[in-house]
């Protein structure tokens, strides 16, 4: 698997004053590719790529990522509606709270096609340095 560095300076990761490479692994059509928090920060931080919280309206509602759409994976018709219209070759980050729903939605994205999936997993396991929140 071939990777792709990025340099992300101190201020994008909590301040901590100095450039630090982050290896994020390039998606494999067909695959799955897992981020950890710092690999998540820097696709997100690098622009282009569409984030999607796959947990309920209401999980969405009490705190996301910035950026984050809301499209919850419980919801079969919603899902169906709103990915299909989506870029499928455009980089796209699923997650949710504790891995589960988003490694089911990933594997969903790629048997439709996606070319780019990473699953961010669960915010359980995040740095919480590493990724920006908004919401109550």
């Amino acid at each position: 698997m071939t990777a792709v560095a990025l340099v992300v300076g101190g201020a994008l990761l909590g301040g901590c004053g100095s450039e630090e490479a982050v290896v994020i692994p390039e998606a494999t059509a067909g695959q799955v590719t897992v981020l950890d928090s710092d690999e998540g920060r820097a696709i997100v931080d690098a622009g282009g790529a569409l984030v999607i919280d796959v947990r309920s309206l209401e999980e969405y509602v009490d705190g996301h990522l910035v950026g984050a759409q809301s499209i919850s994976i419980e919801d079969e018709e919603l899902w169906a509606t709103r990915t299909e219209s989506l870029d499928r070759d455009r980089p796209t980050v699923v997650y949710d709270d504790d891995g589960d729903r988003s490694s089911r939605a990933a594997q969903q994205l790629v048997d439709a096609g996606f070319t780019k999936v990473f699953d961010l997993g669960g915010d359980q396991g995040w740095n919480p340095e590493d990724l920006r929140v908004e919401g109550s």
